[in-house]
C-alpha cells in the first residue's frame, strides 16, 4: 500500500511539473528556445575553458597537444557565439534539419519512379508524402525561427497531454480497489 501511494505522489508530482512545463513552452516558446541556446552555449564555453586550462597545465606535452588546444578554442569561440546571438543559433537548427529533410525527399522522389516503373499500383502515396517532406523542408530552411517557436509548442503541447494522463491514471486507478 506505501509503494501504491509513493507512485501516486511521484505520478502527481510529474503531471504538475509536465503540465507547467508544458505551459511555459506552448505560451512563450522564444523564452524556451533562448534559455535552451544559452545553457547549450554555456557548456560549449566550459567545455572550451576546460580543454585550454587542461592544454596550459600539460603544457602541451598530454595525448593530442594542440588539437585539443584548437578544439578548444572553437568550443570556446561557438559557446561565446551562441551566448551572445541565441536567435542565430536557433535558427541554424531547422535549416539543418530542412537540408536533410530535403535530400530524404530526393530519395523518396527516385523511389517513388521506381516504385511506379516496377508497376506497384499505389506508387502515388509515396509521391504524395515526398511532396509533403518537401513541404515541410521548405518551411523549416524559409522560416526557421517560426518553426523553432512551433517545435517548442509542440513538445509543450505533448508534455501537458502526459501530464494530463499521468492525473487521469492516477484518478482511473484510485477508483479500482
Amino acid at each position: 500500500m506505501e509503494m501504491l501511494q509513493k507512485l501516486r505522489n511521484t505520478l502527481i508530482t510529474t503531471a504538475v511539473v509536465y503540465i507547467a512545463l508544458g505551459l511555459v513552452m506552448l505560451l512563450i516558446p522564444t523564452v524556451v528556445s533562448d534559455f535552451i541556446c544559452y545553457i547549450i552555449g554555456a557548456l560549449f564555453l566550459v567545455i572550451g575553458i576546460a580543454g585550454i586550462v587542461s592544454y596550459i597545465k600539460t603544457r602541451g606535452t598530454g595525448f593530442g597537444g594542440s588539437a585539443i588546444l584548437v578544439v578548444s578554442i572553437i568550443f570556446a569561440a561557438l559557446g561565446v557565439y551562441i551566448l551572445c546571438n541565441p536567435v542565430a543559433f536557433a535558427t541554424f537548427i531547422p535549416l539543418v534539419v530542412g537540408i536533410m529533410l530535403l535530400v530524404d525527399s530526393v530519395n523518396k522522389f527516385q523511389t517513388t519512379l521506381e516504385l511506379k516503373k516496377v508497376g506497384y499500383k499505389n506508387w502515388w502515396q509515396m509521391l504524395i508524402v515526398a511532396f509533403i517532406i518537401v513541404a515541410l523542408a521548405l518551411i523549416l530552411m524559409f522560416n526557421p525561427f517560426e518553426s523553432v517557436a512551433m517545435f517548442i509548442r509542440i513538445i509543450g503541447a505533448l508534455l501537458i497531454f502526459d501530464g494530463l494522463s499521468n492525473i487521469f491514471t492516477i484518478y482511473s486507478y484510485s477508483k479500482v480497489k
